[in-house]
């Protein structure tokens, strides 16, 4: 069974095989939003780094440095298998061990678009953190409060509540979305229970916020700002600067 495959024990495929660039990012900021990536690049805000360091047959991934820092940046990518695989090889490009990885996500409670959510806890309705963790439904994320203190600091209106983490978008039920809202879940995504779980077994450190997209709090389900990419891609520019500020705190401790 699934539930039965974690063993603590060295893996036959290391991602320590990937030598280290040369090149200390000691903070990352994962960003799923291809465009914003883009209109950083156009403004002269990142840099990129090691090329071709790493890719597969589909493609190679791009990694950048945020103007003046030490604050990595990278494309990430959806999914659980593909996202938390790109983190544990960035660890040994370049030796990151604080992930902040934000992005967007489906509310399903009554949540206006492009509001702020930081999960607490997240169910595990994938494959890869069974990999990384001992079987049961949630995997806690760990700074939450973290995160929590530095909102309300910087006076950032959010919601905390759990996250439903599944790898099949398009088998979610009105029955499953009604179970997860009962356990107290407020959104879903793909990769949170993952991410968390690697970071764990890792000892790395994993922040992560979401901004809501798509609706599946009513009876059919509703695109709104998934389907209208401007306004997502507006969104995902305001929050970079969120994730930065939070990555400048980081560096300092």
């Amino acid at each position: 069974m699934i539930t039965d495959s974690f063993i603590n024990e060295k893996a036959m495929i290391e991602p320590s095989y990937n030598a280290f660039t040369g090149i200390e990012l000691p903070v990352m900021i994962g960003v799923f939003n291809f465009q914003v990536i883009q209109k950083l690049k156009n403004e002269g805000l990142i840099e990129q780094i090691a090329e071709k360091v790493i890719g597969n047959i589909d493609r190679y991934y791009e990694f950048y440095r945020f103007k003046d820092t030490n604050i990595g940046v990278y494309q990430n990518m959806v999914g659980a298998p593909v996202a938390s695989s790109l983190l544990e090889v960035i660890t040994h490009l370049f030796h990151t061990k604080k992930f902040i990885v934000y992005g967007s996500c489906g509310c399903l409670v009554d949540i206006p678009e492009g509001d702020l959510i930081i999960p607490t806890d997240a169910y595990r309705d994938e494959g890869v953190s069974y990999h990384y963790a001992k079987p049961q439904d949630y995997i806690t994320i760990k700074n939450a409060g973290v995160l929590e203190s530095f909102f309300q600091s910087k006076q950032i209106p959010f919601v905390s509540g759990k996250v439903w983490t599944t790898d099949a978008f398009f088998r979610e039920t009105k029955t499953e979305v009604d179970r997860h809202i009962q356990e107290g879940c407020v959104c879903v995504d793909m990769e949170c229970a993952a991410l968390q779980a690697v970071c764990d077994y890792h000892g790395y450190e994993f922040y992560t916020f979401f901004y809501t997209a798509d609706s599946l709090a009513n009876t059919e389900w509703e695109g709104r700002i998934l389907t209208g990419k401007e306004t997502e891609t507006h969104i995902g520019n305001i929050n970079f600067e969120v994730a930065l500020a939070f990555a400048k705190k980081l560096m300092e401790q």
